[in-house]
Order: structure tokens, then sequence, then C-alpha cells
């Protein structure tokens, strides 16, 4: 370490290289789930908006993990500024997104561009198919770098639109590459209790476990559902819905029994509430 310190020491990252050199400040970096919940997030946001019906997620036996929505799909025209497809430009650069304005979604749950870019910078491998406007489309990358431009590969039905992404996170950012099962599927329920109509798919490849979540009723119902036999006042959950200009909120309420971390009932009870966007 020297002891000056000088204006040409100062370094000016580009592109995704501060994801790269600086994990930590964008992502968890125990595992990768944080990173299939960017992804994720992002076909949620369509489905809030009314785009989208399904989301699917695959988890293959090579640890790669494939996310795919039947939603709008990633832009593929050129950006009129950056001169680069609205996908490209997704997944290269930090702070590029649709999310700034309420223009195409009035509530969103990802990182306003930040998110999915993060995925391609700690993958050593990503894959992007796009279907819009009659056409399928794929753009690949390495190490956060394109590796094969956007291109039309197929032809699909104009109302066949989505996007589905595959990446292979990069171990070298991570204690461990391996995504926690549980914790995924926790999140994959949540995302589908909180966006009601939307149905969500889980594959296990390696396992062969496959699981699906489909919620028509409101959170109460659900908040009743996990509950169980166990005792609660009221008897049906109090709900309520506030919304905003830029954010909404429903809610589930209940006073239950408080268990200890066995399972055994302590006497007393306990708030039991769920909140939602």
């Amino acid at each position: 370490m020297t002891q000056s310190y000088t204006a040409s020491d100062i370094e000016v990252l580009s592109g995704l290289e501060p994801v790269r050199r600086r994990p930590g400040m964008y992502t968890h970096t125990q595992r990768p789930n944080h990173l299939a919940h960017e992804v994720i997030d992002n076909s949620v946001d369509e489905a809030i908006a009314g785009y989208c019906k399904q989301i699917d997620v695959t988890l293959f036996k090579d640890g790669s993990l494939q996310v795919e929505d039947d939603g709008r799909g990633m832009p593929v025209d050129i950006h009129p500024k950056e001169k680069v497809s609205g996908a490209e430009l997704i997944l290269t650069r930090l702070h590029a997104g649709a999310k700034f304005s309420d223009k195409n979604y009035q509530f969103s749950g990802g990182l306003h561009g930040v998110g999915v870019s993060v995925v391609n910078a700690l993958s050593k491998h990503l894959e992007c198919w796009i279907k819009r406007a009659g056409k399928e489309y794929n753009i690949g990358f390495k190490d956060g770098k394109v590796s094969s431009r956007l291109e039309a590969i197929g032809t699909v039905g104009q109302r066949n639109t989505g996007t589905r992404i595959q990446f292979w996170p990069d171990p070298k950012f991570f204690d461990s590459d391996k995504f926690s099962v549980p914790q995924l599927k926790h999140t994959l329920k949540a995302k589908a209790v909180l966006c009601p109509g939307l149905r969500v798919t889980f594959k296990n490849e390696a396992s062969g476990e496959q699981d699906e979540w489909f919620y028509t009723g409101d959170l109460g119902a659900y908040l009743i559902e996990e509950l169980g036999k166990h005792e609660r006042i009221p008897v049906e959950a109090i709900t309520g819905t506030r919304e905003g200009d830029n954010d909404a909120v429903n809610y589930a309420l209940v006073l239950a029994e408080l268990l200890d971390e066995i399972g055994a009932q302590v006497p007393g009870i306990e708030p039991f509430v769920l909140l939602g966007k």
C-alpha cells in the first residue's frame, strides 16, 4: 500500500465491473438465491401490471436456474440514445430500466433496473429468450458481457409473448453456488399469495419434485390456511387494502397462540400480521 494518494489513484468503473469487483454491495453472497429473486421479481412486476398470468421456475441438474413468464417480453427494439437493443441495455447496464416512472409499471418489486443486470454480472453464463411481436429472439452473455447479439430465431403467434432467462451463477462470487430450495419455494409461494390469479410453478430436475401455487382468495384466507388448527382471535382474519399514488398494501391480521421453537404452547397471545404489496 502506497502512502501517496492522488487523483490518478481514482478508478472509474463502467458497465457491470462495479458489481463484479464488489458483489456484496449489490446482492447476498452466501448463496445465489437473491439473484433468483431479482429475475422472479421482474416477472412478478409484469403480473402486477396485468400482463402475466404464469411464471415457471426450473432448477436444472447443472445448477442453473430458469425463470419463464408470459408477460409482454423484454423490448427488442433499438434504444434511441444508447443504440443497443432494449434487452441488451436491461441486462448490461446498471440503472437501466422502465421502472423509474409509472408509465409502464405503477408498482414494482424489483430494483428498478439494477437487479437483473446484477444477475448477469455475477453469472458465468446467461441466456435470454424473448417472444414478442410474432417472433422469438435470443441473446447470450458470458461473464456479464454479450457473447451472442440479439437475433430472431423463430416465429410465434402474435399473442404468444414472454421472457425466459436461464443463468449459471459464477461460484467465485458466492460462499456456495447452490440454491437453497426451501428458501426458493418459500419465495415462490409468497409471490403467488401476493398476486391472486397468478400461477407459479417450480420444478427441481435433480430431485424430480414439482410444485404449483395458485391463489384466488385474499390474504385473510391464506393466513387462516397457514395457521391451521391453532386458536385465533378473531376466527376470521381482519383484512384491508390501502393504495396511494406510488404504493399499495394489502394486509391480514389475527391474534394467534404463541408457540416456542419446538412447537409447545406458551401462555399468551401474539399479533400475527401478514403484509403484502
